[in-house]
């Protein structure tokens, strides 16, 4: 099966260099001219948007399964006739540590709470798992932290000088009175990212709903 990935930006392309290897799979980059293949595939996208029309055109006529990687596309709310997964992280300890926030939120919520979180300077989109753990702890993400300096994700974040244009770090603070607990997650490089497009992939071949989230499937 092809897995095609869509997109130009970093994560897009350390995807295609990572070295990943799927059995009976063959990892391509997204190019136009693949409209009209037929068969079924596996696209993902990890793009701006400027793609996503055509990608997603491809997935309706192939009914090849769409991961959407990229936040703020609205990818989420769209019907569609084709298996889509809304992914917006694939680190599987980070996924982790969101289901863990989840399913005990209920305990946190009437406390005093913060969000930090960093991603390269470079970023322009939504931090989409800030967004999550935001909404699972009832907390508005107006008032999410957001940190693209790099002086002071080097300085005071203590993000390595060589990861600071490919980092995402979060920091969630929950405090009461002088009690405090911290959950901070930090991902350099995009390693973890390809091993869970991997995962992903795994799953996808032993499920077939229509919709799913990959929180579901990957914890």
């Amino acid at each position: 099966m092809k897995i095609f990935v869509a997109g130009s930006g970093k994560l897009a392309n350390a995807i295609l260099i990572s070295g990943l290897t799927i059995p009976f799979c063959e990892i391509l980059k997204w190019e136009p001219q693949h409209q009209s293949i037929h068969e079924r595939a596996i696209l993902v996208h990890a793009g701006s948007g400027r793609q996503l029309n055509e990608c997603m055109a491809f997935c309706s006529g192939s009914k090849s399964v769409f991961i959407e990687l990229a936040t703020g596309l609205n990818t989420e709310k769209m019907e569609v006739d084709f298996p889509l997964i809304i992914c917006p992280n694939t680190s599987l300890l980070v996924l982790k540590t969101l289901h863990m926030v989840q399913k005990s939120s209920m305990h946190f919520k009437n406390y005093e709470i913060s969000i930090t979180e960093s991603h390269q300077a470079t970023k322009k989109t939504e931090p989409g798992t800030a967004y999550a753990f935001a909404a699972a702890l009832d907390f508005p993400s107006i008032r999410i932290e957001s940190i693209r300096d790099p002086e002071i994700q080097l300085n005071k974040i203590g993000i390595p000088r060589e990861f600071l244009e490919k980092h995402a770090y979060h920091k969630i603070v929950m405090k009461d009175g002088n009690d405090e607990i911290v959950v901070e997650t930090k991902v350099l490089g995009h390693q973890a990212y390809a091993q869970g497009i991997k995962s992903i992939v795994e799953m996808i071949f032993k499920n077939t709903n229509l919709k799913i989230k990959n929180i579901r499937f990957l914890i």
